[in-house]
């Protein structure tokens, strides 16, 4: 019948295409079978139960190589990895992960000690048609070079590291050693003369050289704090600070530092948004750069400090590395000689400078950038060789609307003998240790010194239960001041005197404690005593 035969035409035409799907089919999983078993990974994959479904010509080897044994597709994996512990302990924690249907990628380190090889290894769960979990499956790429690679890099970048290190040293010596001779000499000159005056009964002229070495102290007190701050390790102290009052009050500090030829115009505005910064670490900045604008004008020129508001856009800030938001936007601008493009480039360099050698440390510009990136900041520098330079600084805007009222200084209370106090001084600097002992002992307080934390601390055993305890933080021997600390009952207050940075202080603040900074002041420490004390009962 001709509709029989087309329906068998067809059913053969079926057939024909079926027969030829399934060829593809086959030629296609052989395919990817070829791949899987040449490529590069070790390939497994494992049942619900684990027993071992699949793996290929890579892992097999690699077993074969490194363990003498080759798994074979039914395998029971903790049976033949049994004598394998590395293996099953890293294996062993991760699995149950892959049957929960978790996929991830996971570094491990195989072998023995001396023998180790670097796995990437990424996870993956086996699922059947209906995308339930029957197993699981991974594939680790062997990455020791890559990673024998990486620790080579490590080492070379630490010892250029070091390197650089040890060349910085040379140059610091070389270039800001001076300035501190130079002030050494001053201090030691002034306490020198001071004694001739004092034994010639010249005491007016002694107490003028006296001063004159507390000014040169100073100035290699704020030397040391800005050099910590290009380090990025200076204690800063922000406060509220309006830029245009802060520039007003360097007009002479700032007008004695150009020489004749300059004209300082000062364009800070008032009303401006207020910034929160560390004050004398700012007026430091700013004095700086218009030090420079000075040398860069031999001749003679303008010299502009500028301040405006500005709300940096995403971009804006993107492209100053900052987030976005509102800043001050301070510059300093000279009518000088500018700066090539190579001299740019390397301009907050550490220790780059193009001045002669002695006249500059190459510290400058460093240090300023520093202290402004250490304050949530951002420095900028345009300049054009024979058009001048640009110093563009962008300080976040501080929270505060107004400026604190200024703080009235309160004498220090007369210190009755019936309500001596006792404080225990723990310093291992003896002339650091005499002086306070002197000071405070004059405000009537009963001191009791050491030198290091074990005789403190044996003290503090004997029976000695001070009102206070100041104590430097690193002391002699392996009793330190925080370890002193926690001897004595919670509350009794520390006052820690330290040399170090705040990001070398780390203190429980379990107990009522601060911090002074050396070098610090002897009115800072009795005002600091007399506070922490006003509060404390007598503890005996």
């Amino acid at each position: 019948m001709p509709g029989e035969q087309v329906t068998l035409d067809r059913l053969q035409a079926l057939n024909q295409e079926l027969e030829a799907r399934v060829g593809k089919e086959q030629a296609s999983n052989k395919l990817l079978g070829e791949l899987v078993d040449n490529s590069v990974a070790n390939v497994f994959a494992a049942d619900r139960h684990f027993r071992l479904l699949a793996i290929n010509r890579t892992a097999q080897e690699t077993f074969k190589r490194h363990r003498g044994f080759v798994p074979k597709v039914g395998d029971y994996i903790p049976q033949f990895l049994s004598r394998q512990p590395d293996i099953m302990s890293r294996l062993a924690p991760v699995w149950p992960r892959v049957l929960a249907g978790e996929a991830f990628v996971d570094t491990i380190a195989l072998g023995l000690e001396g023998d180790w090889r670097h796995y990437e290894i990424r996870y993956s769960p086996l699922r059947d048609a209906q995308h339930r979990v029957q197993g699981g499956f991974l594939f680790a790429y062997d990455v020791t070079e890559r990673v024998a690679e990486q620790e080579r890099l490590r080492e070379i970048e630490e010892t250029l590291r070091q390197s650089q290190k040890m060349e910085a040293v040379g140059q610091l010596t070389s270039g800001i050693s001076h300035d501190f001779n130079n002030l050494l000499g001053s201090i030691l000159g002034a306490l020198e003369m001071t004694a001739q005056r004092q034994a010639e009964q010249r005491y007016p002229d002694a107490a003028r050289l006296i001063g004159v070495a507390r000014q040169e102290a100073q100035r290699a007190t704020s030397l040391v704090q800005r050099l910590l701050a290009f380090s990025r390790q200076q204690t800063l102290m922000p406060q509220t600070v309006d830029v245009q009052q802060l520039v007003a009050g360097m007009h002479e500090l700032i007008k004695s530092s150009l020489h004749p030829g300059i004209d300082f115009i000062d364009r800070t505005q008032a009303g401006q948004w207020l910034i929160q910064i560390d004050p004398p670490q700012l007026e430091s900045g700013l004095l700086n750069l218009c030090i420079n604008a000075r040398d860069a004008m031999p001749a003679g020129g303008t010299l502009c400090i500028r301040s405006a508001n500005q709300a940096l856009s995403l971009e804006q800030a993107r492209t100053l590395d900052l987030p976005a938001g509102d800043y001050l936007h301070i510059s300093v601008s000279d009518s000088g000689i500018g700066m090539p493009g190579n001299v740019l480039q390397r301009a907050i360099e550490p220790f780059y400078t193009t001045k002669p050698l002695g006249q500059g440390s190459g510290l400058g510009l460093s240090i300023v950038y520093g202290f402004v990136r250490q304050s949530g900041g951002q420095l900028h520098i345009n300049s054009v060789p024979g058009q001048g330079t640009c110093i563009d600084i962008y300080l976040p805007k501080g929270e505060a609307t107004s400026l604190p009222l200024p703080a009235v200084a309160q004498p220090l209370p007369a210190m009755p003998a019936k309500a001596s106090r006792v404080i225990m001084l723990v310093e291992d600097q003896e002339t650091m240790r005499l002086v306070i002992s002197e000071i405070l002992q004059e405000q009537g307080y009963d001191i009791q010194a050491f030198a290091d934390g074990h005789s403190a601390a044996a003290a503090l055993q004997g029976g000695l239960l001070p009102d206070l305890l100041i104590t430097d933080i690193g002391l002699p021997g392996s009793i330190s001041g925080p370890q002193l600390a926690t001897a004595l009952p919670a509350q009794v207050p520390v006052l820690y005197i330290t040399g170090y940075t705040c990001e070398r202080v780390d203190l429980a603040p379990a107990r009522r404690r601060a911090v002074l900074y050396k070098p610090f002041d002897l009115a800072s420490l009795n005002q600091h005593v007399a506070q922490m004390l006003a509060d404390t009962p007598p503890q005996s």
